[in-house]
């Protein structure tokens, strides 16, 4: 985000967070595809934004384009940033936010297995085994602009450019490949029968779904709060866009 000059903002992000589904058999094996609901971004919005169109404006960079194209990236102009005012310096506002949501897709197959108990003060204990046959972290991004530049120096403008840096780091694919580490300790599971269990002790699928989930909406969560470290850092570094970003700089770490 960047900042103008008059009253404050800073750097809060709109994110949400959202999980897919997997359904479950009796016979201890679980095919599943889920998808997580995806925002609807057509046409205008109820804050007042409206979508500034990439067809009215030249063509830009590949760089960016490619940025456009795998952030699927928003231009979004009017209303109010969704900001609080807590880190730019007194006497400024806010002229850009990026809003980045996440979410995702997979296909799986869970197996479970109930353990014999070791004696009869022992828990009984389920393991848990998924397979995760495909996964795809899938983001997207509004670009609020409070005054978009003229359309001759669009992508040039100082605030469209910093406003880039933070989608280049949310979209970067090292961003899903933490996702993707953080899934794996979902692959194997060992919980005590009493929390996937119904009447009877028999194992429910809704239970087991409801498990799996959980662990999905944590991974996705630990991501977004990685992304949101990254995002202050970039500001913190820049002045919220007011200095170049240093070349030695390394915003997104390798998992």
């Amino acid at each position: 985000m960047h900042p103008s000059p008059r009253d404050p903002s800073s750097s809060k992000l709109r994110l949400a967070c959202m999980v897919g589904m997997l359904v479950s058999s009796l016979n201890c094996i679980a095919p599943a595809m889920g998808q997580s609901d995806t925002p609807d971004r057509g046409g205008d919005r109820d804050d007042g934004s409206v979508e500034i169109r990439l067809a009215e404006l030249p063509k830009p960079t590949p760089e960016v384009a490619a940025l456009i194209r795998s952030g699927t990236v928003r231009l979004i102009t009017g209303g109010q940033p969704t900001s609080d005012a807590a880190s730019l310096p007194v006497g400024q506002r806010l002229a850009g936010e990026t809003r980045f949501t996440f979410r995702y897709r997979y296909d799986s197959r869970a197996r479970w297995q109930i353990e014999s108990r070791r004696n009869a003060l022992s828990q009984t204990m389920v393991s848990i085994r998924v397979r995760f046959r495909s996964i795809k972290l899938i983001s997207t991004h509004d670009v609020w602009l409070r005054s978009p530049p003229s359309e001759d120096r669009f992508w040039d403008d100082r605030v469209v450019r910093h406003e880039f840096d933070h989608v280049r780091i949310s979209s970067d694919p090292r961003i899903e490949k933490h996702f993707l580490d953080a899934v794996k300790a979902l692959e194997v599971m060992r919980v005590p029968l009493s929390s996937v269990a119904g009447r009877g002790g028999k194992i429910e699928n809704a239970k087991v779904q409801s498990l799996i989930e959980a662990g999905m909406k944590q991974a996705l969560n630990n991501t977004t709060d990685y992304v949101r470290i990254r995002y202050r850092e970039l500001d913190r570094l820049t002045r919220h866009g007011m200095l170049p970003l240093p070349d030695d700089v390394v915003l997104v770490d390798e998992p």
